[in-house]
């Protein structure tokens, strides 16, 4: 003989009938405190995607990666200020020796001028980046972590307290000792609508975490096209010198130092220019 189904897994079944739109299917996993998130169907009125513990895990990781990362360029970037300053103030000791000519000298001098401007804008770039990149996000972060694990406490808290009301629910009339069909209708949607109230938590709680992942990377999003915006502005600074009197003439008086394949091959998309040695 087949085994008496339980309440518990007739108020599962009607469950997920409900969401599925289907009379029957596999029990749902409500009452598993570790349910596999993406296993989970909540219908078409569910989240749009789940974002597990180890998808966050995976998204803060990321994140502390990306601005380890922008540490190291802004180092980079002060170390190649330091640098591109004693380059240009040798060009400039060059440019004051007796042995050249005016216009010799003149081009030392427009380009050690050209490399104190490069220098200082990779000082101000690497400024930018500490200022308004590095340290706002370091604090966002920080807060988004927090929220994520009281979030999460917060949740498995409910989610346990009502899986242990469902339990007892279900204890409560499995030990009644008088049975009959309108007593075991009336526990039925109780457990039911427990079910159902459970499968509403966990619904909610998947679209706050979409909605805050998207909070969270809009804000970052925000900060990466500042951290664009102050790189190209940079560069604009630096090709803007090409139309100096002085500095036009140097360029026009030898050829283009990428436009030969020996030195430079065009990279394949989303790929970094290979030189040759």
């Amino acid at each position: 003989m087949p085994r008496p189904r339980s309440l518990r897994s007739l108020a599962i079944n009607t469950s997920h009938a409900k969401r599925s739109g289907s009379p029957g299917g596999p029990p749902s996993p409500t009452f598993s405190d570790v349910t596999n998130a993406s296993a989970m169907n909540f219908g078409e009125n569910g989240p749009a995607k789940i974002i597990t513990r180890a998808d966050l895990k995976a998204s803060m990781q990321a994140y502390d990666t990306m601005l380890n990362s922008c540490a190291a360029y802004r180092s980079a970037l002060m170390n190649m200020s330091r640098v591109t300053a004693a380059f240009a103030d040798a060009m400039e000791t060059c440019a004051g020796l007796k042995g050249p000519s005016y216009e010799q000298g003149t081009r030392l001098q427009a380009a050690s001028g050209l490399h104190h401007l490069i220098g200082n804008h990779w000082h101000v770039l690497a400024d930018s980046l500490d200022k308004n990149f590095e340290k706002p996000l370091r604090q966002h972060l920080e807060t988004y972590r927090t929220i994520v694990t009281e979030r999460s406490a917060s949740y498995e808290k409910t989610l346990r307290e009502k899986s242990h009301i469902i339990r007892e629910t279900e204890k409560k009339n499995m030990n009644r000792k008088e049975r009959n069909l309108q007593s075991f209708r009336e526990a039925l949607s109780v457990l039911q609508r427990q079910v159902d109230d459970l499968d509403e938590l966990k619904a909610h709680h998947y679209e706050e975490i979409i909605e805050h992942e998207e909070e969270v990377w809009d804000v970052v999003q925000g900060k990466i096209c500042l951290a664009v915006r102050s790189t190209l502005d940079v560069f604009d600074r630096f090709t803007a010198k090409a139309s100096d009197p002085v500095i036009e003439p140097m360029l026009q008086s030898v050829p283009d130092p990428f436009d030969s394949p020996v030195l430079f091959t065009e990279p394949a998309l989303g790929h970094a220019p290979a030189r040759h040695k």
